[in-house]
């Protein structure tokens, strides 16, 4: 039995898409703490980040999983049977109840309220728009909402710039053209849309190019205002 419970423990962890997920918990609250913040302030942003996050990457699997399954996507649980769906439908209700009072606990009313709509965007991209030419716009905007959760959690104060808010949005969409990329071939073939899918690799490589161009301009404009 305890075996079985830590499998499931593993497999649960695995299905919030973890090294993603971990990624953005780390940064998010990395730079919280660079902005100044820290003790239980700075804990909360690491809770809410984590349950949202956490929320997005159950969702993904959950309803993706028909589809992971017939594409025979190993690195999913649910495709290995080491998770179900059904294990699934509790862990994502507490994830996304606790997620809302953690937002404002992290970044008060306006910094939480950020945060809650980042993740409803992300969500809104698991529920309609990830096989549609739309899927990069949930990225842009929960990319450029988590710069108002990161400075209002630092001090409600304090705002982001535009240019922070456009290297965000340029990072968010980036991150998913280079997250979808590897799934390329296999979404073709399975007549999965999406922005990678109807644009190729080479123009998807093309507009990464580009986006790097426009951060590192805004990056520079940034450091020298």
């Amino acid at each position: 039995m305890k075996n079985k419970s830590s499998s499931l423990s593993i497999s649960l962890v695995r299905a919030t898409h973890f090294p993603q997920a971990l990624t953005m918990v780390i940064l998010t609250t990395t730079a919280v703490y660079l902005s100044g913040q820290h003790g239980i302030p700075l804990l909360f942003v690491l809770l809410a980040t984590s349950a949202g996050q956490a929320s997005i990457g159950w969702v993904n699997d959950y309803i993706d999983a028909s589809s992971d399954k017939e594409n025979n996507r190993l690195h999913k649980p649910i495709v290995t049977n080491s998770l179900s769906q059904s294990n699934l439908r509790f862990p994502i209700a507490i994830a996304l109840i606790a997620t809302v009072p953690l937002s404002f606990l992290a970044g008060g009313w306006i910094g939480g309220t950020a945060h809650i709509l980042a993740v409803a965007s992300a969500q809104l991209y698991n529920l309609y728009l990830a096989r549609t030419i739309w899927s990069f716009i949930p990225y842009a905007i929960s990319f450029g909402l988590l710069t108002v959760f990161v400075t209002q959690s630092s001090s409600l104060d304090n705002w982001p710039s535009w240019q922070m808010v456009l290297i965000a949005v340029c990072v968010g969409i980036t991150a998913h053209i280079l997250n979808a990329l590897p799934d390329l071939e296999i979404d073709k073939k399975s007549q999965l849309g999406g922005l990678v899918v109807s644009l190729g690799k080479g123009k998807s490589f093309l507009i990464v190019a580009l986006l790097a161009v426009v951060t590192l301009a805004t990056l520079l404009s940034l450091l020298v205002s």
